[in-house]
């Protein structure tokens, strides 16, 4: 197998297995390693941070009026 190529088994439509090169699967062991630092390194979140997530993924037209955005998050 040539390096950067990869070849994906699937069964049934759903992925099994991967085969890539040798070279490629060391060289991706340290880049998992680092985003595994970076994404298993929880940030705690606020109260404010989720009402601020609520309040967001509450569907209406956007709210670009800081006023309006400091009432609603009650800064």
């Amino acid at each position: 197998m040539p390096p950067a190529k990869a070849i994906v088994y699937t069964r049934y439509g759903e992925e099994k297995s991967v085969v890539m090169n040798p070279q490629d699967f060391h060289r991706l062991i340290p880049l998992d390693d680092a985003f595994a630092d970076v994404a298993f390194d929880r940030i705690e979140m606020s109260e404010l941070v989720l009402e601020a997530h609520r309040v967001e993924d509450t569907p209406e037209a956007p709210i670009e009026d800081p006023s309006r955005i400091k009432a609603l998050l009650d800064l």
